[in-house]
């Protein structure tokens, strides 16, 4: 896409329409990122699996779940990189071993060593998992299953044990099915991509330049095993947005405190129940929270729990431990009912700093709200070093040509005379034009 094109792109980008990208883009893990978590979790099946390990030679493969294999991972802790690993270690054990037995050998299979490595980092026995803590903040879950003969692709059992209470039995799952039938399902827009690369480009001071670093478009690109922010549906960055959203609430505020999260599985199932509404982030994420919401207001109102299925699996429910009361449901119903209430009252008024600031520090935190703020400023920046352009007292971009009996809404001139509203103010237009899927990664 041309400069001009992208200057068109920018310009009708409305403002919490960009505030919504730059948080999308600060969520994302880097490349390096995305391989380093990948070497730990297969080094954590080799670990398992070598000589004199409680599981040595039971080790059948290793595979990313979860949000990391749906291209939904986030970062828990920006300003660390933090991020939360899952990943599916299938063991070549009878299924009907003793879940208490499964889940200690794999703990001791990564405590018992003389491997340097491990012997220093903090590991957690869980009810399903064995979690390994590494010193930077990202931690990874190993999850033991065996695959089950004469079912569909990858069905495996799942062992649950709680020793504080004694709770224990197995569970059939099949993570990787729904991971390829989420993959097969979302739509990617050729549109939407535009939309962030031009985004991208002003933030970074790009777009004024004589040769702009531009993505290749999605359309004509093999999905890599890292998948960069521009090629994801638009479906996939409104969840990372949710669960940004979801975490916050579930860590900082008091009537959460001790209440399990909706898990990340759920909400993605939910999302694939909800209509598409084209290559507006904005629009994707109400829709998606209005979706999780109506469905909870659903059930709840014929006195029962949300039931959310696999839908690759039916048997697997994702809802077995969330929610545990119809209180814990309607908790996150009026999370996301607050969310999208605060989400079109921003749109209906523009971009007030102060307001966004303290809009966007109760939904994802403040740190991510000073973000906000920060790209910004870089994008006004950029665009008044890179045309004609004019600041008024009130910090909104101007065209010089443009009279003051009527000024542009933050709007900039390029040589070609584009105006460039550097999704400020100008208000946003969804686009329906849809196409393609994302393969499985």
């Amino acid at each position: 896409m041309n400069t001009e094109k992208m200057i068109e792109v920018a310009r009708a980008l409305g403002p919490i329409e960009a505030a919504l990208m730059d948080i999308a883009r600060s969520l994302q893990l880097t490349p390096s990122m995305h391989d380093e978590a990948t070497r730990r979790y297969e080094a954590l099946a080799r670990h398992v699996d070598r000589p004199g390990s409680p599981l040595e030679g039971d080790v059948d493969e290793v595979y990313p779940s979860g949000s990391f294999a749906i291209h939904a991972a986030i970062r828990s802790k920006i300003k660390r990189d933090q991020h939360d690993v899952d990943a599916v270690i299938e063991l070549v054990i009878p299924s009907e071993t003793d879940p208490d037995l499964v889940l200690d050998r794999l703990y001791g299979a990564i405590v018992n060593t003389d491997d340097e490595l491990y012997r220093g980092l903090t590991v957690e026995r869980n009810s399903r998992c064995v979690t390994v803590h590494y010193s930077d903040g990202v931690t990874v879950d190993l999850m033991p299953v065996v695959r089950l003969p004469a079912t569909p692709e990858r069905v495996s059992k799942l062992f649950h044990h709680k020793p504080e209470s004694g709770e224990a039995y197995t569970k059939e799952i099949n993570p990787d099915g729904f991971a390829r039938h989420f993959n097969q399902t979302v739509e990617i827009s050729l549109e939407f991509a535009r939309r962030f690369e031009a985004r991208r480009l002003l933030v970074d001071g790009q777009l004024f330049a004589s040769n702009p670093v531009l993505v290749e478009k999605a359309a004509t690109q093999p999905m890599p095993e890292h998948m960069p922010l521009e090629r994801k549906s638009p479906r996939v960055v409104a969840l990372q947005l949710l669960k940004c959203f979801r975490d916050k609430r579930y860590r900082k505020h008091g009537d959460h405190a001790g209440q399990r999260k909706p898990p990340s599985v759920v909400m993605a199932a939910l999302a694939l129940d909800a209509p598409q509404v084209g290559a507006s982030l904005t629009d994707e994420l109400l829709t998606v929270a209005t979706t999780m919401r109506d469905a909870i207001i659903e059930a709840d109102r014929h006195g029962r729990l949300l039931d959310v299925r696999n839908p690759a699996y039916l048997p697997d429910q994702f809802t077995d431990r969330w929610p545990e009361d119809r209180e814990a449901q309607r908790l996150w119903a009026a999370d996301l009912r607050h969310l999208v209430d605060e989400l079109k009252e921003l749109r209906r008024e523009g971009f007030d700093p102060m307001r966004v600031k303290r809009v966007f520090d109760d939904l994802f935190g403040a740190t991510i709200a000073d973000h906000v703020l920060k790209e910004h400023a870089k994008a006004q920046n950029n665009a008044v070093l890179g045309g004609a352009s004019q600041m008024t007292p009130s910090g909104q971009l101007q065209s010089p040509a443009t009279s003051p009996r009527h000024p542009a809404i933050s709007g900039v001139m390029n040589a070609g005379g584009l105006g460039l509203g550097v999704g400020l103010i100008t208000p946003v237009r969804a686009n329906t034009s849809m196409g393609g899927e994302i393969p499985d990664g």
